[in-house]
């Protein structure tokens, strides 16, 4: 018959409070990196009065908004852009009528304007443009491309990166118009990142006019 020692190996309490504080350690880091490569933050409600403009836009987009062009600018926030990211630009003096009888005329205007500040002899037109009715507003949808060659080297518009005459920038503008005629011009200029483009889509549909009365 086998006698037992009677003795019973335990772990000493410093290996103990080592291990559990090595576990803690690695467990914070491994939620800090899920959370710093979330691709999507919660959404953020933006209305500016000045522009008549109402928007939705992800936590980790920046917003600018310059008051003199009455221009809404957002991009990703620095720590996730780069030469791939999207960009998009709202033009405000949403509360003001447009002087063309129709959408497509607009978007017809908007792209010949765009030729000429990039002093192009034409514009390629990717999707001509192209309406719908969307609840109580009529959305006008035209995509361009520009070649990188007619931007300027430090653009920040150019979300290809690369310059050179067979290396296109593309822009879809939308024209937003309601029942009074309000009137609202966004642009996004596409990077190569499929995810940012589609943030940057989602930022342009959810687009309102906030016009009172007194303007």
């Amino acid at each position: 018959m086998l006698a037992s020692s009677g003795k019973t190996h335990l772990v000493p309490r410093r290996e103990t409070s080592r291990y559990r504080l090595r576990l803690l350690i690695t467990l914070l880091l491994v939620a800090y990196s899920v959370s710093a490569c979330s691709p999507k933050s919660s959404e953020q409600l933006y209305e500016n009065p000045l522009s008549g403009v109402s928007l939705e836009k992800p936590g980790n987009w920046d917003l600018a908004f310059y008051e003199r062009s009455g221009t809404v600018v957002l991009e990703p926030e620095r720590r996730i852009r780069n030469q791939g990211s999207a960009r998009v630009e709202v033009i405000g003096g949403a509360c003001h009528d447009t002087m063309f009888a129709t959408p497509e005329e607009d978007m017809e205007a908007e792209i010949d304007r765009i030729r000429i500040l990039y002093d192009l002899d034409f514009v390629t037109v990717v999707q001509h443009p192209t309406r719908a009715e969307t609840g109580a507003y009529e959305v006008t949808k035209a995509t361009i491309a520009i070649p990188t060659m007619s931007l300027p080297e430090d653009s920040v518009v150019n979300k290809v990166g690369d310059r050179g005459p067979d290396i296109f920038q593309t822009i879809e503008i939308t024209a937003i118009r309601d029942r009074n005629r309000s009137f609202i011009l966004a642009y996004v200029y596409r990077g190569n990142s499929d995810e940012l483009n589609a943030e940057a889509e989602e930022i342009v549909g959810s687009i309102q006019a906030v016009c009172s009365k007194e303007q």
